[in-house]
């Protein structure tokens, strides 16, 4: 028999938790000094931080391009795409795929 989990209440008791509050602050503040390390090293970092951002800006205004030729070079090595209009969707397919395959 399986558990059932409220994961909405364990999100709430967590977040409500002052302690994993100052450990995020922790761990993302010595994150950030790392990063800031790194980035000392690196002489072009802020070229590359620049780049990156065009690529990213590049590809979001193109991705249906970039999806669909995903799908063709996919399709073409065999594999089978499935498209969802949103997150329902996109577990109906995965439970359909799971229960056609009889997982558990």
């Amino acid at each position: 028999m399986s558990t059932v989990i409220d994961q909405a209440e364990n999100a709430a008791a967590f977040l409500n938790d002052k302690t994993h509050e100052q450990h995020l602050d922790q761990l993302l503040w010595m994150l950030r000094t790392k990063r800031d390390e790194a980035a000392r090293r690196v002489p072009e970092w802020e070229q590359l931080r620049d780049l990156a951002s065009q690529i990213k800006e590049h590809t979001l205004s193109n991705l249906a391009h970039y999806l669909e030729m995903f799908e063709n070079r996919a399709k073409a090595n065999g594999t089978t795409v499935h498209w969802a209009r949103d997150a329902h969707e996109h577990n109906q397919i995965v439970y359909e795929i799971l229960s056609n395959r009889k997982a558990d």
